[in-house]
This record gives C-alpha cells, structure tokens and sequence, in this order.
C-alpha cells in the first residue's frame, strides 16, 4: 500500500507517495514521473547503495529530531516533514487550522491513531494516519504541544476539515 509523505525543502513542500514494487520502490514528487529506486544498505552506518532508474548512487542518512540529512553527489538536503498550512495543506488548500486543533487534511478513513490525551510531541510528530482512494497521509502536530483530546478513532470514516486532535502549544 502506498505511503504519503509531506516533506519540507529549503521552503518549499512536496507530496511524496512511497509504493513497494516487487523488490524496489516506487517514488513520485509531486506530479512528477515515478523513479524507481533500489535502495540497499552498504553496512557503514548511514550509507545507502542506491539504484535509480538504473543508474547507480550513493547517499549517506542521517537523522536529526524529525529531520532527514541526505548527502550525495556532492550536496547535501535537510528533509523535515511539512507543517499546516504548507502548500496543499492549510491555508492553501482551502482550509487552515485553528491554534491548538488538528483537522483531517481530506476526506477519508483514520487506518491509524497515533496519540492519545496526555501525550507531549514535538512539531512534525504524526498524530493519526488517514487513508483516501488508497493512499496513506500522515496527520502531523504543527507545533510542540500536549494533546488534550483524540476525536478519532481507526476504521473512523472522516470529513475534509473534520476535527481529529486538540492540543495546547508548549511555551
């Protein structure tokens, strides 16, 4: 089943969609055509043999909080995951959030709670994951903050902007 990220880089958002293919990975940004990647450990820490439509790569991962540190070919990315209101979510899809309250970016079905009241995250932390026309989309707190509520639970069916968490701001 495909997996839906949204991811920040140097300002700018990007949905990707991740989907297992036989032994490779299926990877799209955005409306772009999908790569097809081979991706293999090299056994040094953080070092990824990778093969993209053929061609071979190599990348060293590094994880930092909620951020991904990506070097290869002689340049370096610092991936984070999207917040409200980037673009396609929030604001500019229609719809933004209000302070302390976390809605469904689409109509579709909770597949996964992953909070409960008391819980204390950070910013970028997924709260729930809501599945529509069989694609995976994490629901992520925008900010560090303690939940107060869950109003969603899975197998729950949800609207576009329904309210899935509450949660007060840290500071």
């Amino acid at each position: 089943m495909p997996s839906r990220h949204r991811l920040q880089l140097g300002g700018t958002t990007y949905t990707v969609v991740v989907e297992e293919q036989d032994d490779r990975l299926l990877i799209t940004v955005d409306d772009e055509e999908p790569l097809v990647v081979d991706a293999t450990t090299s056994g040094l820490p953080g070092r990824l043999s990778l093969l993209i439509d053929g061609v071979p790569h190599s990348a060293y991962v590094s994880l930092e909080g909620d951020v991904v540190h990506v070097a290869t070919g002689g340049r370096s990315f610092a991936f984070a995951p999207a917040r409200a209101g980037a673009r396609g979510r929030g604001a500019a899809a229609g719809h933004a959030d209000e302070e302390g309250q976390i809605t469904s970016p689409l109509a579709g079905v909770v597949i996964d709670v992953r909070v409960q009241a008391g819980d204390e995250l950070e910013a970028g932390q997924t709260v729930c994951v809501v599945e529509a026309m069989k694609m995976q989309n994490e629901v992520h707190i925008p900010r560090p903050g303690t939940v107060t509520a869950v109003h969603c639970t899975a197998g729950q069916r949800v609207e576009r902007a329904e309210l899935l968490v509450e949660y007060e701001g840290a500071g």
